[in-house]
């Protein structure tokens, strides 16, 4: 939670504002208001794949943002929620928080090559006839297996950094996969 006070910039990073006090910055940030209490809560299990710590994040820094009287959404709220992981060491990129924080079907694509990262998300119409053909063919399993993604995304730059061919081609198939898969929803191609 304090991470999220740094991404939002209410309190600073730089080492040379160390004196400045929490309130203050608090009082600064939210114009005259003084302290703030921050809670939490998600029944989903520590690394269930769920991407619930995007998704925490992303509330938490939308919830601080409004209580300010500022309206933190979309895009701007992704990469905050990027910053917000990277301050935390989590790693993780950004289709947990576009995944869970902006509803409905979508597919989310990043310009390549490019810092800062550019995020674009494309909303797909679908009609209410094929979203009840896919509610009828889904189901949410959980094994109770834990995944770390920090542990897991480590392991996949190391190999990525080595152009492993077979990292390198799961990639282009997840890019060629998620293209597919928004094609069919627009054509309600189960």
């Amino acid at each position: 939670l304090k991470s999220a006070l740094f991404s939002l910039g209410i309190v600073p990073l730089d080492e040379e504002v160390q004196e400045v006090s929490l309130d203050k910055c608090i009082e600064a940030y939210f114009e005259g208001i003084t302290g703030l209490r921050i809670e939490s809560n998600s029944y989903l299990p520590r690394g269930s794949g769920m991407g619930s710590s995007s998704i925490l994040g992303g509330c938490v820094l939308a919830a601080i943002a409004r209580c300010a009287g500022r309206s933190l959404t979309g895009e701007p709220l992704m990469k905050a929620v990027l910053h917000l992981e990277q301050l935390l060491t989590t790693g993780g990129g950004w289709q947990d928080q576009v995944g869970g924080l902006i509803g409905g079907a979508k597919i989310g694509r990043s310009t390549q090559h490019a810092i800062p990262l550019q995020l674009k998300v494309e909303e797909l119409n679908i009609s209410s006839t094929f979203l009840d053909v896919l509610n009828q063919h889904m189901i949410l399993v959980y094994t109770g297996q834990q995944r770390l993604a920090k542990n897991i995304l480590d392991n996949v730059l190391r190999r990525w950094g080595r152009r492993s061919p077979d990292v390198v081609q799961t990639v282009k198939d997840l890019l060629c996969g998620a293209e597919r898969a928004a094609n069919a929803l627009r054509d309600s191609d189960i």
